[in-house]
Protein backbone atom coordinates (compact mmCIF):
# COMPACT_ATOMS: atom_id res chain seq x y z
CA UNK A 1 0.00 0.00 0.00
CA UNK A 2 1.29 3.37 -0.88
CA UNK A 3 1.81 5.67 2.10
CA UNK A 4 2.70 8.94 0.08
CA UNK A 5 5.18 9.79 -2.71
CA UNK A 6 8.31 8.75 -0.40
CA UNK A 7 6.78 5.58 1.97
CA UNK A 8 4.78 2.66 0.93
CA UNK A 9 4.13 -0.68 3.01
CA UNK A 10 3.90 -4.48 2.79
CA UNK A 11 2.54 -6.74 5.35
CA UNK A 12 4.25 -9.67 6.49
CA UNK A 13 3.51 -12.97 6.11
CA UNK A 14 2.32 -13.41 9.53
CA UNK A 15 0.20 -10.73 9.35
CA UNK A 16 1.31 -9.18 12.56
CA UNK A 17 3.85 -6.52 11.16
CA UNK A 18 3.89 -4.55 8.35
CA UNK A 19 6.72 -3.27 7.08
CA UNK A 20 7.54 0.02 5.97
CA UNK A 21 9.95 1.23 3.11
CA UNK A 22 11.05 4.17 1.08
CA UNK A 23 11.07 4.77 -2.59
CA UNK A 24 14.39 2.92 -2.85
CA UNK A 25 12.85 0.00 -1.18
CA UNK A 26 15.18 0.13 1.82
CA UNK A 27 13.29 -1.24 5.13
CA UNK A 28 12.64 1.92 6.85
CA UNK A 29 10.42 0.75 9.71
CA UNK A 30 8.32 -1.64 11.07
CA UNK A 31 4.82 -1.28 12.95
CA UNK A 32 3.56 -3.77 14.97
CA UNK A 33 -0.10 -4.85 14.27
CA UNK A 34 -0.79 -6.30 18.31
CA UNK A 35 0.64 -3.21 19.74
CA UNK A 36 0.40 0.11 17.44
CA UNK A 37 4.22 0.65 18.31
CA UNK A 38 6.14 1.74 15.50
CA UNK A 39 10.19 0.77 14.90
CA UNK A 40 12.84 3.24 13.36
CA UNK A 41 15.36 0.87 11.53
CA UNK A 42 16.70 4.02 9.50
CA UNK A 43 16.65 8.05 10.39
CA UNK A 44 13.81 9.84 8.80
CA UNK A 45 13.11 13.77 9.36
CA UNK A 46 10.59 13.87 12.30
CA UNK A 47 7.82 15.13 9.87
CA UNK A 48 7.69 12.30 7.89
CA UNK A 49 7.82 9.82 10.79
CA UNK A 50 4.74 11.89 12.52
CA UNK A 51 2.85 11.35 8.98
CA UNK A 52 3.96 7.56 8.53
CA UNK A 53 3.12 6.79 11.97
CA UNK A 54 -0.76 8.36 12.21
CA UNK A 55 -1.36 6.58 8.67
CA UNK A 56 -0.19 3.17 10.31
CA UNK A 57 -2.71 3.43 13.01
CA UNK A 58 -5.88 4.72 11.03
CA UNK A 59 -4.72 2.06 8.33
CA UNK A 60 -3.82 -0.68 11.02
CA UNK A 61 -5.45 0.17 14.30
CA UNK A 62 -5.17 -1.53 17.40
CA UNK A 63 -7.58 -4.47 17.89
CA UNK A 64 -9.34 -3.83 21.43
CA UNK A 65 -9.21 -6.75 23.98
CA UNK A 66 -12.14 -8.83 24.74
CA UNK A 67 -14.13 -7.86 27.16
CA UNK A 68 -14.06 -9.63 30.48
CA UNK A 69 -17.75 -10.60 31.54
CA UNK A 70 -17.81 -11.52 35.17
CA UNK A 71 -20.15 -15.01 35.91
CA UNK A 72 -21.58 -15.60 38.99
CA UNK A 73 -20.81 -18.59 40.44
CA UNK A 74 -23.49 -20.34 42.75
CA UNK A 75 -21.68 -22.65 45.75
CA UNK A 76 -24.05 -24.90 47.02
CA UNK A 77 -23.15 -25.89 50.47
CA UNK A 78 -24.68 -29.46 51.67
CA UNK A 79 -25.48 -29.58 55.54
CA UNK A 80 -25.97 -32.48 57.47
CA UNK A 81 -29.88 -33.61 57.46
CA UNK A 82 -31.02 -34.12 61.51
CA UNK A 83 -32.82 -36.89 62.49
CA UNK A 84 -36.12 -36.41 63.75
CA UNK A 85 -36.99 -37.44 67.41
CA UNK A 86 -39.63 -38.95 67.92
Amino acid sequence: MIISDTFHCKRSHSGDVVQVYNSNNYLMAEYSVGTGRTSWQRVAPVSQRESVEKWLRANYPIPEAPKVVKAEVKVRVKTKRRKKVA
